[in-house]
């Protein structure tokens, strides 16, 4: 009886993973290292960042992080300027310390995107959503012009496809955002571009700025810097080191080295670490102001992908698009049950009766006087 008892528990070991949901699988989205979707994003400017691992929860096991990590950076570059991801989406409910600091020790410096404010500081942000949604009949150039006026950016939901229903774009909202003089970029690279230049000299009618390092735990991006000289007119900017800045039209919405004078007392410049640039002007100054600013002072304005599993379906409605986006990626969810313990579960069965009567009758042969006892 004792060998009944244990084929029998066999069995149903065996059809374990027939009678229960299959384990939560994944598989790799293929579109992240082909050249024609993947690698033209990432040439485009785009961001790939993190949204977890199918059947995880980040608030219940702190490995989602890493998991995350890992199957992007097996996939694809973070961004043309790092390869490191410093983005991760996390629910709107997090808090927890211990969840900050495991993002914080696996590189990622911005998450989002309905977090409250308080989670910010100069080295780790996070970016609330602020102009609602791509999605036609939801998006609204209202909303998108009351939150850039509350928040001043702009930071748009956008998600393809949310379980069997493919979700459509709003295109008039689109073109409407496309002819705006927005700065389009991405959580980390708005992120790394908050370094501004230092003064090194200064005369009577000139200024020499150099360009400073991201010290926040950025990808090597160029600094943003708004100049003011108040008192004096500005009539020339130049670099002095060699190298070559191009001066800015209101036309540039993507992040590059330049400048652009936008008044007589005002210049916007973005320069990378190293960089020497002269400002001269006429006039007698008062005041010469140095802040951080924006790419050519524009609104920065971001687009984020949600659960991108599939990034050709993702990214298909804007290739023609200026728009630049933070993919939040993961893997697609498979949970099919592998064919390999099925068919073991179904040969066992078969084999099992057959197994049991040999093992019987052994018995039997070998213990012939134990039933009559």
């Amino acid at each position: 009886m004792v060998t009944v008892r244990v084929a029998i528990f066999l069995i149903g070991v065996l059809l374990l993973p027939l009678a229960m949901p299959g384990a939560v699988a994944w598989r790799a989205d293929g579109w992240l290292t082909q050249d024609v979707v993947g690698g033209e994003r990432l040439a485009l400017g785009d961001e790939f960042g993190c949204h977890g691992m199918p059947g995880k929860d980040v608030t219940e096991d702190l490995s989602v992080i890493r998991d995350c990590k890992d199957y992007l950076t097996s996939q694809i570059d973070a961004s043309k300027w790092g390869p490191e991801p410093l983005s991760f989406g996390i629910p709107s409910s997090v808090s927890d310390p211990n969840i900050i600091e495991a993002l914080r020790l696996e590189g990622f410096r911005v998450v989002g995107d309905e977090l409250p404010s308080d989670v910010d500081d100069h080295t780790f942000w996070a970016i609330e959503r602020s102009g609602g949604s791509l999605e036609k009949n939801i998006a609204s150039t209202d909303t998108i012009e009351q939150d850039i006026e509350s928040n001043g950016y702009a930071n748009l939901y956008w998600e393809a496809q949310v379980f069997d229903t493919n979700v459509r774009r709003d295109k008039d909202v689109l073109s409407w955002i496309e002819a705006q003089d927005y700065w389009f970029t991405t959580w980390g690279e708005w992120f790394s571009s908050t370094h501004a230049a230092i003064e090194s000299d200064r005369t009577d009618q000139s200024i020499i700025l150099k360009g400073t390092a991201t010290s926040n735990g950025g990808w090597d991006v160029p600094g943003n810097t708004h100049l003011s000289i108040l008192g004096g007119n500005i009539t020339a900017v130049s670099r002095i080191d060699g190298g070559s800045i191009d001066q800015l039209t209101i036309d540039d919405n993507h992040l590059k080295t330049g400048y652009r004078i936008l008044n007589e007392s005002s210049v916007t410049l973005t320069i990378p670490e190293g960089a020497v640039v002269e400002i001269t002007w006429e006039g007698e100054e008062s005041d010469i102001q140095i802040v951080e600013g924006t790419f050519n002072n524009f609104t920065p304005f971001m687009a984020v992908g949600h659960h991108t599993y599939d990034l050709f379906e993702w990214s298909s409605p804007f290739q023609e698009s200026p728009l630049r986006f933070t993919w939040l990626i993961e893997p697609q969810p498979d949970i099919e049950p592998s064919w390999i313990l099925p068919m073991l579960a179904v040969l066992i069965i078969l084999a099992a009766p057959v197994a049991i009567r040999y093992t019987l009758k052994h018995d039997q042969e070998m213990h012939p006087h134990s039933e009559e006892e």
